[in-house]
């Protein structure tokens, strides 16, 4: 929509009478949300990646796996 092609009064009055912040603030809050579970669990991973690698494993492959893990 090109609002430069309606007048300002309309511009204005599509403004004022529009849904309101609710639903930004709705979406803000559910990215927030997300936000915090992922933290969580990149927190979850990286406790357990470093148990593992503190470990003592056995076999030609446990030197390798710490390095093709990605970097937090």
């Amino acid at each position: 929509m090109d609002f430069a092609l309606l007048p300002p009064e309309v511009n204005s009055g599509r403004i004022y009478t529009g849904p309101g912040p609710g639903s930004l603030l709705a979406a803000a809050g559910s990215w927030d949300a997300l936000a915090t579970e992922l933290d969580t669990t990149a927190q979850t991973y990286e406790s357990v990646v470093s148990g593992l690698t503190t470990l003592d494993w056995y076999g030609p492959h446990r030197s390798r796996w710490p390095q093709r893990s990605p970097p937090m």
